[in-house]
């Protein structure tokens, strides 16, 4: 599986989100995705997760879906917000809705998928520094299982990031970071101008012999989390998303 972005809102009793708040979200989500090319995955902000609900009827799934997506958009039509039409059609026993989307004790949560193209990866922390101005009385966790965002976890809020630490090297390093203001990868967006579109699966993999499948099993790069950058983690030059960020501090964490 390619490696991700994940982001969160926990569900902590001081985050609260509005469902006005959380169309803008929407819209903005919506943009990116449409204005950018993705190659393994989209943005995927989500409040509810939706299931269909199969104790109500029979229905096959296309049938169902287009029942759904018929509904949903009658009800925006009648000024009904994203939630609300949620809410709505899980009453009406169409849908089950999961709160938190796929994360467990969640407000909000998601992730995208970027494999290697760190301009996506870029994209992607650039959403969510933006929501997290949209969101004001809300804390986003933003986790990297690549090298884009150089602590790999970090907390977003109203435009600052706050870089947390556990051990005190750790402690030293967030402090560097936070200092000269370096916590996010540069990025040279050409490069991903003809990047490929990133596959899941090794063409004429059972064909390979034993030896063939083994070496390729065991080079964990063609999931997407080789280094791209020219240099110590940064893009000679590029895209600078530390610039956008109104404050860096540090938090240490207890173990």
């Amino acid at each position: 599986m390619a490696r991700k972005l994940h982001y969160r809102i926990p569900n902590d009793g001081k985050n609260t989100i509005t469902d006005r708040e959380w169309d803008d979200v929407l819209r903005l989500q919506h943009w990116y995705n449409s204005e950018f090319f993705w190659t393994a995955g989209k943005l995927a902000f989500k409040m509810f997760a939706v299931f269909q609900n199969i104790a109500k009827g029979n229905l096959a799934a296309e049938e169902w879906q287009a029942q759904v997506s018929e509904k949903m958009e009658q009800y925006r039509k009648e000024g009904l917000c994203e939630n609300e039409i949620v809410r709505v059609l899980e009453r009406e026993g169409l849908v089950i809705a999961k709160q938190g989307g796929y994360a467990e004790g969640c407000l909000a949560s998601g992730f995208t998928r970027v494999a290697a193209n760190e301009f996506n990866a870029y994209l992607t922390a650039e959403f969510v520094l933006k929501v997290s101005h949209l969101l004001r009385e809300s804390t986003i966790l933003l986790e990297d299982e690549g090298e884009f965002i150089k602590p790999k976890r970090i907390i977003v809020r109203c435009g600052e990031v706050i870089i947390p630490a556990v051990e005190p090297m750790q402690l030293a390093v967030a402090q560097n970071m936070a200092e000269h203001r370096h916590a996010f990868a540069i990025v040279d967006s050409l490069k991903y101008n003809q990047f490929p579109k990133y596959r899941s699966n090794i063409p004429e993999f059972g064909e390979m012999t034993r030896e063939e499948q083994s070496t390729i099993l065991s080079e964990w790069n063609w999931l997407g989390f080789e280094s791209n950058y020219d240099i110590n983690g940064d893009d000679i030059q590029g895209l600078n998303l530390n610039e956008k960020v109104s404050k860096f501090s540090v938090e240490p964490m207890a173990r």
